[in-house]
């Protein structure tokens, strides 16, 4: 019997690279997702810090100018931080379309897995049915040899093996 050969074999390897790369696909959109909450972290603690100075400047009298640079600041901040959360959330959309992405690939490359497991299953017991085909076909043609050369010889009897 000649050896197994999966006849999808290309395009399983093909899934596979299709699998491989969506997954490094998905790891890209997670660095830039941890970018940008990297960066949004960086805006609310320069947030929080900013808010910390102005109010240890206002221990006293209020100075106009830097009351002014507080506000703008704060604004320029605060706007910051919106942005970065919009980024985020985009982000976050496309890490779930890259995540997606990634467990179709792996859900069509298991199925053909799984297709080529059945058919190597399948062939493994063809070529044992017909290994035993052909070890009862050489024990039957060596017990009737066996019969034709000696004629008085009992035949032995094959139900008792």
């Amino acid at each position: 019997m000649k050896k197994f050969r999966f006849s999808l074999e290309t395009v399983l390897r093909v899934k596979r690279q299709v699998e491989e790369l969506r997954q490094r696909e998905l790891a890209a959109a997670q660095a830039q997702r941890d970018k940008v909450f990297a960066q949004l972290g960086a805006f609310q603690a320069q947030l929080a810090a900013l808010n910390e100075a102005q109010v240890e400047r206002r221990s006293g009298l209020i100075d106009l100018a830097a009351e002014a640079w507080f506000r703008g600041s704060h604004s320029a901040t605060s706007s910051n931080i919106i942005a970065a959360k919009r980024g985020l959330a985009a982000k976050e959309e496309l890490l779930d379309a890259a995540r997606q992405r990634t467990v179709e690939a792996a859900r069509e490359r298991k199925v053909l897995e799984k297709l080529e497991e059945q058919q190597r299953l399948s062939h493994q017991l063809k070529s044992n049915r017909e290994e035993q085909g052909f070890m009862d076909e050489m024990a039957q043609h060596a017990l009737s040899a066996l019969a034709y050369a000696s004629p008085s010889a009992p035949v032995p009897d094959r139900r008792a093996s």
